[in-house]
């Protein structure tokens, strides 16, 4: 056990019940997806990245990106019964002209599941990175790289500053990091109906209307998490949607938790 290479777990999703799933960077230049059957180790050393770096079997040589881990049935050993080099999915939708390798990336706070302050040499400030940690969330990502492409230049989102690839397929995006920005509520209703009904302008229906979508700052409110956001030409659905905002503003429960600030 253990491994020679320099090993770093960047994102995990953890099951006791079923496989779990595990993106690495191996020496700081290459990115390794590993599944690991249930079963085999702790829910708590596979969350804590050095521990799960230590028990981990030594990782096989060789040109691969998508590893399976499961037990040898006679003496119960964790070894890797598969590597291959696969073609994870990416997006497709690259309108933006600036690409940025995930690697080039300097990673600050977590602000949510796969959304991160970073540095980058491209930009002289801190922006935000959001990207699909695992294949299965590359939809997400296309569906929010069109939103993003259809709300460009109209004051509505934080600004799209350029996709975000991971050998060479485009796996997230950046955008502006908004400072000194809260979560809204309901006192914020105006100037939040004012943002979301200029998205609706554009005949664009978010789908997500809960106040930790909606950043405060500076008099204003800017709209977030494009991820369900759907072009609409129902006007009913984009008055319903209007019509819902005090009740989601109002919401005190933490459905939707956190947000960009």
């Amino acid at each position: 056990m253990g491994n020679p290479q320099k090993t770093e777990l960047l994102q995990a999703e953890v099951d006791e019940d079923d496989q779990s799933f595990f993106r690495l960077l191996v020496d700081n230049q290459s990115i390794k997806y590993i599944t690991i059957d249930p079963g085999i180790y702790s829910v708590e050393d596979m969350c804590f990245g050095p521990s799960l770096v230590s028990i981990l079997p030594e990782l096989p040589p060789g040109d691969w990106n998508d590893g399976l881990v499961t037990k040898d049935s006679k003496d119960g050993r964790a070894y890797f019964a598969s590597v291959k080099l696969t073609q994870f999915p990416g997006v497709q939708n690259h309108w933006h002209g600036t690409h940025v390798d995930c690697l080039a990336l300097s990673f600050g706070r977590k602000l949510r599941t796969g959304i991160y302050e970073v540095n980058c040499p491209s930009f002289d400030r801190t922006v935000v990175a959001k990207f699909a940690r695992f294949p299965w969330e590359i939809q997400y990502m296309e569906n929010e790289t069109s939103a993003y492409q259809w709300i460009a230049g109209h004051d509505i989102g934080p600004r799209f500053l350029g996709h975000l690839a991971e050998n060479s397929r485009v796996i997230g995006f950046l955008m502006e990091h908004i400072p000194n920005a809260r979560h809204a509520d309901a006192r914020d209703v105006e100037i939040c109906r004012d943002v979301l009904s200029r998205l609706h302008g554009l005949g664009i229906l978010h789908g997500d209307t809960n106040r930790f979508n909606f950043l405060i700052h500076d008099s204003r409110a800017t709209l977030i998490d494009f991820d369900t956001a759907r072009k609409c030409d129902d006007p009913s659905l984009l008055r319903q949607e209007l019509e819902n905002l005090p009740a989601c503003l109002e919401d005190s429960s933490s459905r939707g938790g956190g947000g960009l600030l």
